[in-house]
C-alpha cells in the first residue's frame, strides 16, 4: 500500500517539481501526523477551488512557527525585564548605602517648577506651605539619602500641606505588586501610586509624622481618619507600622495592625496560617487578613466574598460597618506631627471662642428684646471689641 505522503511525491517528481517539491513534501509528512483543519469535514466542503491542501498546511506549519516565534520572544522579553527590574532596585540599595557625606555640600535647587524656581528643595508638602505654596498637585520633594520624588500635595484637606503616599481614584493602577514594587513605589503621581516603604521609612525617620487618611464611598459621603504619630522601620524590620493616637469620622481600623510587618505575595509578615497578601491580592501590614487600603478596587463597591467567607476589596471597616463594600476612592497623607498639633489647638481655639460668641449674642437677644433684624454687636464687630 502506497502511503498518502508516496502519492504526493510521486505526483511531484512528475511534474518535474525537483528537489523543493522534495522538501515540501517532508516537511507534509510531518504536519500530516499532527491534527490539521485542513483535513477536517469543514474543509472538505468548501467548493473545490477553494480545497488547497497543500497550501492550507503550508500555512498552518507558518502560524505556528509564528506562535512559537512569539512565545519565545515573550518569554525573552519577561527575562530581560525581570533583570533590569532587578537592577534598578540593586542599584537603588547601593545608592542608598554610599556614605552622603561624601556629596558635596551645596544645596539642591528646583528646576522645571515655575513657582519654586530658585527655593532650595523641601523635605515635605508642609515646607511648600509655609512657604505661601498653596495650590494642590505634583511637586519635588528631597529625602534625607539626597533622593529627589515627585509627590503629590494636599493643600486643601485638613488645613493642606499633606504629603500624599497612597492614592485610589479609579482602579486604573493595580495593587496586585510584590516586594520590590511596594518597597520603592508604583503608579503615576498624577493620579494613583504607592511612594513606596523605603521612601516613607526615610522620611518618618527623620522627623516625627502624623497620617491622615481621607475615604470616599461611592455616594460621595467623606470622612477621614487621623493619627497622631506614624512611623515606618527599615526593611530589615519588614517596614513594620507604627500608629498611635486617632481622631476622626471615620473610625480606627488601623490601630489593630500597629506593630505588623508588610506583607506581600512573595513575602509572608503576618500571623495567619497562610499569606494574607495572596488572599488579598495586594500589600498591607496584615494581622490575621481582614481588611485594608490597597485591595482590589471594586466598582460600586459590591463585594463577593469567596467561598471560605474571605472578602477582597478597599475595606474600613469601622466606618461603613460591613465587610462587605469596597469604598471608592482613597488617599493616606503625611505631615510633621507639631503642625498638625498646632492646627488642631489653633482649630479648638477658633471654635470655642465661636461657641462663646454664639452664646453671648443668643443671652443678649433674649435679655434686651432685641430682634435678629434690629441693630446688634455682629461676630466681627465682636472679636475686634473684645481683642
Amino acid at each position: 500500500m502506497i502511503s498518502l505522503g508516496d502519492q504526493m511525491f510521486y505526483t511531484m517528481e512528475s511534474r518535474g517539481l525537483g528537489l523543493w517539491g522534495m522538501l515540501t513534501l517532508l516537511c507534509l509528512e510531518v504536519v500530516l501526523a499532527e491534527e490539521s483543519v485542513c483535513r477536517t469535514m469543514q474543509y472538505r466542503v468548501l467548493s473545490p477551488p477553494l480545497q488547497n491542501e497543500h497550501h492550507c498546511l503550508l500555512l498552518e506549519k507558518l502560524q505556528r512557527d509564528f506562535e512559537y516565534e512569539k512565545y519565545i520572544r515573550e518569554k525573552q522579553y519577561d527575562t530581560v525585564y525581570s533583570m533590569l527590574n532587578k537592577m534598578s532596585v540593586d542599584m537603588k540599595r547601593e545608592i542608598r548605602s554610599l556614605d552622603t557625606r561624601k556629596l558635596n555640600g551645596r544645596r539642591a535647587r528646583t528646576r522645571g517648577f515655575q513657582q519654586l524656581e530658585g527655593n532650595p528643595l523641601v523635605r515635605d508638602c508642609y515646607e511648600l506651605k509655609i512657604n505661601n505654596i498653596y495650590l494642590s498637585g505634583v511637586y519635588p520633594i528631597r529625602l534625607p539619602d539626597f533622593q529627589v520624588l515627585n509627590v503629590w500635595c494636599d493643600m486643601e484637606l485638613g488645613s493642606g500641606g499633606w504629603t500624599v503616599i497612597q492614592r485610589r481614584l479609579t482602579g486604573k493602577v493595580s495593587f496586585t505588586r510584590k516586594w520590590d514594587d511596594y518597597a520603592y513605589g508604583f503608579g503615576n503621581i498624577n493620579s494613583e501610586y504607592w511612594l513606596g516603604n523605603e521612601h516613607i521609612h526615610e522620611m518618618t525617620k527623620q522627623q516625627n509624622y502624623s497620617l491622615r487618611i481621607d475615604l470616599w464611598d461611592w455616594e460621595d459621603n467623606h470622612a477621614y481618619a487621623e493619627y497622631d504619630t506614624f512611623k515606618l522601620a527599615n526593611e530589615n524590620e519588614g517596614y513594620s507600622i507604627h500608629v498611635t493616637g486617632y481622631h476622626g469620622t471615620a473610625g480606627d481600623s488601623l490601630s489593630h495592625h500597629n506593630g505588623m510587618r508588610f506583607t506581600t505575595s512573595d513575602r509572608d509578615g503576618d500571623i495567619w496560617f497562610s499569606n494574607c497578601a495572596d488572599k488579598d491580592q495586594s500589600g498591607w501590614w496584615f494581622k490575621a487578613c481582614g481588611f485594608s487600603l490597597n485591595g482590589m478596587y471594586i466598582p460600586n463597591g459590591t463585594i463577593q466574598a469567596s467561598p471560605d467567607g474571605l472578602v477582597q476589596g478597599i475595606i474600613w471597616y469601622t466606618w461603613r460597618k460591613s465587610s462587605d463594600y469596597s469604598l471608592m476612592r482613597v488617599e493616606m497623607k503625611i505631615k510633621p506631627q507639631m503642625a498638625v498639633r498646632m492646627e488642631r489647638q489653633l482649630q479648638q481655639k477658633l471654635n470655642f471662642k465661636s461657641e462663646n460668641v454664639t452664646f453671648t449674642n443668643i443671652t443678649d437677644t433674649e435679655s434686651t428684646g432685641y430682634d435678629d433684624n434690629e441693630d446688634k454687636i455682629t461676630t466681627d464687630e465682636y472679636d475686634l471689641d473684645n481683642q
